[in-house]
Order: C-alpha cells, then sequence, then structure tokens
C-alpha cells in the first residue's frame, strides 16, 4: 500500500478537521440538552405529585364501590323486601324487585336466591351492560326476616336438606361509567413505568445510551472523513505527481515530455498548460536551432560565392585569350579549342547562376510582418498563378513550368487573420509550386514515351492542389501534388541546406522556405498527400495568439540583419533513386 504523501495528509487532516468542528459542538449541546431534558423529566416532585393523582383516583374508586354496597345495604334492610322475600309470594317478590331497580339507577339486576342458589326471584334493567363504556360490581347481601314473621314448622321456607330455609341472599349488580376505572388504571400503568424507569434505568437509558450512540457517530465519521479526504486527495496528488515527475526530464533538457492530464479542474488545466509550454518551447528550440543552422549556411554561402565568383572571371578571359590567339592551321587542336572554350563558358555560367544563389541566399532577410488577411493573399496568388500557367502554355522552357500542370487553389471566402510579409510569403509559396511542378516534369521525363508530352499544348503533366483552413489558433496551408512524392528517408532533411534530390538543384529553395516559415512564427512539415504524391503543410499563427506575438515581437527586436550562430551539417546530396528523381528540395 502507498504511504500517503504530505500533501495528501494535509487534505485528509483539513477534511477530518472540518468535519469534527461541527460534530463535537453537536454532541455537546447534545450532552447539555440530554442533561437538563433527564434532570427535568426525573423531578422527584413528579413522582410525588404523580403518586398523590394517583392516590386520588382510588379513592374515587374505592367510594363509588363503598357507594354501591352502601346502596345495597339499604336495599336489603328495607322492609318491604324482607316480607317479600320470605313470604313464598313470587308475585309480591317480583313486584318489589321491580321497584327496587326503577328507585335505583345504577342498579343492573337484582336476584333473590334460596338456600343452595335456587332464585326465588329475579328482576334486570331495561338494557344490558355496555363493556366499553360501564363497570360492574355484584354484591351479595343476606336478607335477614322481618320482625313477627318467624318460621315455624311446615313453613315452605324450610327445604327438606336441611338447609336453613329461613336465609335469604339478595344478589345486586350494580353499574357505573367505565371512564373513571379506565383513568384509574392508566394511572396506575404509567405510575409504575414511571417509578421503574427512575429506580433502575434513568443514566443507563438517557446518559449513557445517546452518549454511545453520539460516540459511535464520532467514530463513523472520523472514518468516513478519512476515506472521503483519501478519495479525494489521491487523483489530485498523484496527477500533482505526474505533474512534478514531468519536470525532472524537462530541467535535463529533453522537451519531448508530456503530461496528458484529464478532467475539467484546475489541475488537469495545469498540466495541459504545461504539456503546451513543452510544445512551445520544443518548437521555439527547433526554431531557434534551425536559424542558428542557417546563420551558419548563410556565412558559408556568402563566403562560396565570394570564392567561386573571383576566378570564373579570370579563367574565362583565359580560355577565351588562348582560342584567340592561336593562329595555326591544326584542325585537330583548333576543334580542341572550342570544343575547350565552350565547355568553360557553360560551366562558367553554370558556376555563376551557383554564385547568384549562394548570394540570394547569403543575403536573405528577415521577414517583415504586417496585419494581414491570409485568404485574400492566397486568392491573390491563385489569381497570380492563374496568368503564368495561361502564359506558359504557349511556351516549353523551364520558366513555363505552370504551364503544364493543373494548378488549383481552394481557400474558404472568410477572413483568416495573420501577421505577413507578403513579398516573402510569396516567394515560399512559389518555390514550392514549382518544385512540385519540376517533380511531374521529371517523373513525366524518365516515363516511356514521357518526352513527348513536353510539346506546347500538350497534356498536363499532373495537378498541384493549394488549400487554406483554420484549425485552432493557426491557419493552416496545404500543397498537395499526385507526383512521385518524397522518400520517406529523406524528409526529415530535405528542409537542410544543400541537401537536394535532384541532380541540377541546389539544396537551398526549400531552406529559404523554411526559414521564411519559421519567421513567421510557423512550421512547414512534409507528409504524403492523399492525391499520391508529396504534401508540405505550413501552420501559421492566428493574429492575436501568443505565437503571432512572439513573431511579431522578435521581429521588432531583430534589426533586419543579424545572423545567429550555428552548428550546420556538412552539405549533402542524397542520390536519386528507382531511375527517376523524387520530389526534392530544388
Amino acid at each position: 500500500m502507498r504511504i500517503p504523501g504530505r500533501t495528501e495528509r494535509r487534505v485528509v487532516a483539513a477534511i477530518l478537521v472540518t468535519a469534527l468542528i461541527p460534530l463535537v459542538a453537536s454532541i455537546v449541546v447534545a450532552r447539555t440538552v440530554i442533561a437538563r431534558v433527564s434532570a427535568t423529566a426525573f423531578q422527584p416532585e413528579f413522582g410525588v405529585h404523580l403518586d398523590r393523582a394517583l392516590g386520588v383516583y382510588a379513592e374515587l374508586a374505592a367510594a363509588i364501590k363503598q357507594g354501591m354496597r352502601s346502596e345495597a345495604d339499604a336495599i336489603v334492610a328495607a322492609d318491604p323486601l324482607r316480607e317479600a322475600a320470605f313470604t313464598g309470594d313470587a308475585q309480591r317478590l317480583d313486584a318489589e324487585l321491580a321497584r327496587i331497580i326503577a328507585a335505583h339507577p345504577a342498579l343492573v339486576s337484582l336476584r333473590v336466591e334460596r338456600c343452595g342458589g335456587d332464585p326465588a326471584g329475579a328482576r334486570e334493567r331495561g338494557r344490558p351492560v355496555d363493556p366499553a363504556h360501564e363497570k360492574t360490581l355484584t354484591v351479595r347481601k343476606a336478607i335477614a326476616r322481618a320482625p313477627g314473621h318467624a318460621a315455624e314448622p311446615g313453613d315452605p321456607a324450610l327445604d327438606d336438606g336441611g338447609c336453613d330455609g329461613d336465609a335469604r341472599t339478595l344478589v345486586a349488580t350494580f353499574a357505573a361509567p367505565s371512564a373513571r376505572f379506565d383513568e384509574l388504571d392508566a394511572a396506575q400503568a404509567f405510575a409504575q413505568a414511571y417509578h421503574a424507569l427512575e429506580r433502575e434505568h434513568r443514566k443507563e437509558y438517557l446518559d449513557e445510551s445517546y452518549g454511545d450512540a453520539f460516540a459511535a457517530l464520532l467514530g463513523a465519521t472520523i472514518v468516513l472523513a478519512i476515506l472521503a479526504g483519501v478519495l479525494v486527495a489521491r487523483p489530485v496528488v498523484d496527477r500533482i505527481a505526474r505533474l512534478a515527475a514531468a519536470t525532472r526530464p524537462v530541467a535535463e533538457g529533453d522537451l519531448s515530455v508530456r503530461v496528458g492530464l484529464r478532467g475539467d479542474d484546475e489541475v488537469a488545466d495545469l498540466g495541459r498548460a504545461f504539456d503546451r509550454m513543452l510544445e512551445e518551447l520544443e518548437g521555439s528550440r527547433a526554431r531557434i536551432e534551425f536559424l542558428k543552422r542557417m546563420g551558419e549556411w548563410q556565412k558559408m554561402a556568402r563566403h562560396l560565392a565570394h570564392e567561386i565568383k573571383n576566378p570564373l572571371t579570370p579563367i574565362q578571359l583565359a580560355v577565351e585569350e588562348c582560342h584567340r590567339r592561336y593562329a595555326g592551321s591544326d584542325p585537330a587542336y583548333q576543334r580542341l579549342l572550342q570544343t575547350t572554350l565552350e565547355v568553360v563558358e557553360e560551366e562558367v555560367g553554370t558556376l555563376r547562376r551557383l554564385v547568384g544563389e549562394f548570394s540570394n541566399f547569403a543575403r536573405l532577410p528577415r521577414a517583415e510582418l504586417e496585419p494581414s488577411d491570409l485568404a485574400e493573399f492566397l486568392r491573390e496568388q491563385g489569381e497570380r498563378f492563374a496568368a503564368i500557367e495561361e502564359a506558359g502554355r504557349e511556351h516549353a522552357s523551364d520558366e513555363a513550368l505552370l504551364g503544364r500542370v493543373d494548378l488549383e487553389f481552394d481557400v474558404p471566402d472568410v477572413l483568416m487573420p495573420a501577421a505577413l510579409d507578403r513579398e516573402m510569403l510569396r516567394r515560399a509559396l512559389g518555390n514550392i509550386v514549382r518544385n512540385a511542378a519540376q517533380a511531374l516534369r521529371d517523373a513525366q521525363r524518365a516515363a516511356p514515351g514521357g518526352g513527348a508530352r513536353e510539346r506546347p499544348g500538350a497534356a498536363a503533366w499532373g495537378s498541384v492542389r493549394v488549400s487554406a483552413r483554420s484549425e485552432g489558433q493557426s491557419h493552416l496551408i496545404a500543397i498537395d501534388d499526385d507526383g512521385p512524392g518524397i522518400d520517406p528517408a529523406v524528409r526529415d532533411s530535405v528542409f537542410d541546406p544543400y541537401v537536394t534530390t535532384r541532380y541540377d538543384g541546389t539544396g537551398l529553395g526549400l531552406s529559404i522556405v523554411k526559414k521564411i516559415v519559421v519567421d513567421h512564427g510557423g512550421t512547414i512539415d512534409v507528409l504524403e498527400s492523399p492525391l499520391g504524391g508529396a504534401r508540405f503543410v505550413i501552420r501559421l499563427p492566428r493574429a492575436g495568439t501568443p505565437a503571432a506575438r512572439a513573431a511579431l515581437g522578435a521581429e521588432a527586436f531583430s534589426d533586419g540583419d543579424r545572423e545567429p550562430a550555428s552548428d550546420g551539417a556538412a552539405p549533402t546530396r542524397p542520390a536519386a533513386r528507382g531511375g527517376q528523381a523524387p520530389r526534392g528540395a530544388g
């Protein structure tokens, strides 16, 4: 298991403290409230008053019952009942019982029993007992014989079983409202529960149980806070660790490192900004290194132009003087001199052309950028190339290359603001388009019967398409052709000075193009075209972007003639492959 780092521990601690502060405060308040509620709920006076109220209810119930018994005593003491009970006259007894029922509303029923429980008479009120609202009390009272009515032998009151036939018993059933008795039962149950709670469970039920609950809640909250802190902090810390790890190779000079953080928070924004910074630094370093190499090659070109140009005129004059002064009649020697003169003049012309290109390369100025519309510029170039293409259809020289290709410009009808040096960018675009036309021409010459295609009015050698679009903070210019393309082995060095894939090329054209693009704050890459040939992609910054401001700042800072030092590589001229010259630098 990975040990949490300092940042992770701090985040966890912050979350833990944030969770504990309100929890501890709530526990303190809750314990205070519980203590007060407990002290209030279990005041000794509460129990005393509760017992007194219960005593009042008990006395009331006892008084009601005692009243019923007293009422029964009064009934059995009345002479009419005593006389009717012992006369043996059932009608008289029934009439007396009915009178008594009517006189005592609390009675439910009256029954007079002989010895042994046999009924002598009975009477009930007109409605049955309602158990939901009434409570009953049955009272048994002995009925004494009325004075002057003593039993005699042969009296039916004496039974054959030896029982005292003179005994009569009144069974009186009384009914009273049950509300008071129900209240008494409830009060007794409540009082018993209260005293039991007060005696045995006061501290445990209130103080300890709630205290334990809050302690458990505190522990669970601490655990959850730690887990939440780890879950929240770990992704952030891991991404920060990845960002920190990426800075170490950068400090050692490796600008190819990328963090690639995902998400929409501040750390992800920092990672993306870090990656963009590395891309800009990598591009800036590549541009600086290229410009340093270009500066060294420009110095070499200036030196070569100077060293080659100086002996050209004496050599040509010397050969011409030898040819002019020979007055002999030897035809063979005369032809030798003439051939020598022609060879020297041709080679001197080639060297002069090379010296001119070296001089132009050495004097290549820095771009002077001004706000402009790239789309408008490209449309103007399309019209210009169309005019050159139309004029070139009547000629067969190398200057009329565009007359042999189908040149198409695909430019959107929108504003594409950028900082441009129109003249320099026109030169760069012209170099690439002419290179494409030359590659198509060379491919046709190398093909069987290809020479016939060079006649004026002949069919086109191929297609060249220039397209533009905006993408992010950049404008893209793509130049595609359907020629043989560029060998992948040459693509990495095709923009280096003096690197060419054509026998008659100097290897400076694409170097000049790249320097112009770099001066604009852009980049250029060579790829495989969807048309099957080569694709050159120029990426220029939009106006107002950091790259555009950096290019304008560099242009303003430069004095226009500064030549940076470089560690340029030696010139190379890779040979063409497959019997034909693939597309390359001219």
